[in-house]
């Protein structure tokens, strides 16, 4: 199995899509950010085209994802991410199963106020995680190499978001510990069933946001679930 510094080697080796490419998703970016009434500063804009240029040459050794047009990664990656900052309150935000940092590090680029805990069972999906943690220079996010069932919630609310991770109901059965303590779960969904909402248990509240912007090219919501009258 190659080490680390063999798959930054051979990462830094692969292309990366052409200069034109990546003009037209800064580009792309921009209209994304207008779409969603969204604004960040040319030098956040540049870090997310950074993350999703370290992303594409990192596929090349390992499969990361399988979206590696630049022009798609823009609208599937960072906008999808993007389209749920306006939900995010609390200080401290936990990605589970957030694979190569979505929707954790675009929403970090974006929230340099927010500390985000990526966490992943992947081995090498974390170590990519620390790899743009070192070369975005991103103070505010915590790559995490474990399972959800392994960590002991901190003290203190929190968000806790997870992009198509599990049926909702499992979601809120491992999250149970977080929700307890005044935090929110944050479940990002193509469309969510009524049976799916029916499965969770009674004491929690669910409360679904569509999430639309010009542009969109697939429905999307978000579940927003606490404990009871938390919200």
């Amino acid at each position: 199995m190659p080490g680390h510094s063999d798959i930054e080697s051979n990462a830094s080796r692969a292309p990366a899509g052409s200069a034109e490419q990546w003009r037209q998703a800064g580009i792309a970016l921009a209209a994304g950010l207008d779409a969603l009434e969204q604004s960040l500063a040319p030098d956040r804009r540049q870090a997310m085209l950074d993350y999703l240029h370290e992303l594409v040459r990192w596929s090349r050794a390992y499969n990361l994802t399988a979206v590696t047009e630049p022009l798609e990664m823009v609208d599937r990656h960072l906008i999808d991410s993007l389209s749920i900052r306006p939900f995010v309150q609390a200080d401290r935000v936990l990605d589970v199963g957030t694979g190569a940092g979505l929707p954790g590090v675009p929403l970090a680029i974006a929230e340099p106020g927010r500390h985000f805990m990526l966490i992943d069972s992947n081995g090498k999906k974390v170590r990519f995680l620390r790899h743009i943690q070192r070369t975005l220079s991103l103070d505010n996010i915590e790559p995490v190499h474990a399972r959800l069932e392994q960590l002991a919630p901190a003290p203190g609310a929190c968000d806790v978001i997870a992009r198509a991770l599990a049926p909702l109901p499992r979601l809120v059965d491992w999250l149970a510990p977080w929700l307890a303590r005044g935090g929110r779960l944050l479940a990002m969904k193509a469309q969510l069933e009524e049976s799916e909402r029916s499965g969770v248990p009674d004491a929690y509240n669910v409360r679904i946001e569509p999430l639309r912007w010009p542009g969109q090219r697939a429905e999307r919501c978000l579940a927003i679930v606490t404990l009871g009258d938390s919200d």
